[in-house]
């Protein structure tokens, strides 16, 4: 029996769902846009978990970013996917889930020439489980204060995902209002 490949939801200029397409044809030089979802995951000490993204991944290997990222498949729930990629790529179980920047988009493009191009809503979950990442995901990982991972993307942001700087410059916007 064969694995049905993982779709995701395209979109046109305007976020009105326009198809879908095999996620593994998807990116590429030329990725239209899709619909996607960002978490970051907070435990019960107020750190939030940061992933290093596995040297094995298409875009961005080995780079720093939020807790995960994830497409839903056409027709899932954006609650229902968020949970099911969270015990996918780390093992755990969220809970509490909250939409935190719901028009965030953003285009980006890595040093292989692969370009991310996303509508990407952001929310953020609690957990109370130790993470497990899962290898093909998720190189490394650590939970640290929100404030120093600040510090850390503003000092040096080549170490990090493009969107999770700008998630966090919108997310500390947020704050300031």
């Amino acid at each position: 029996m064969s694995e049905i490949p993982e779709q995701v939801v395209l979109l046109s200029d305007t976020g009105e769902h326009i198809g879908v397409a095999d996620k593994a044809l998807v990116h590429t030089t030329d990725t239209a846009l899709h619909l996607a979802f960002s978490c970051h995951v907070y435990n019960a000490e107020g750190k939030v978990l940061v992933t290093r993204r596995a040297l094995s991944k298409l875009t961005w290997p080995g780079v720093w970013t939020n807790s995960f990222c994830g497409h839903p498949a056409p027709g899932e729930d954006m609650a229902a996917a968020i949970i099911r990629r969270a015990q996918h790529e780390l093992g755990i179980t969220i809970s509490d889930v909250q939409l935190v920047l719901p028009d965030f988009r953003y285009r980006a493009v890595d040093s292989s020439g692969i370009v991310e191009n996303e509508i990407c809503p952001v929310y953020r979950a609690v957990t109370a489980d130790a993470a497990a990442p899962n290898p093909d995901e998720v190189d490394e990982f650590d939970w640290v204060d929100p404030q120093a991972l600040h510090a850390a993307v503003a000092g040096t942001p080549f170490a990090f995902s493009p969107w999770l700087g700008w998630q966090l410059e919108q997310l500390g916007a947020q704050r300031d209002d």
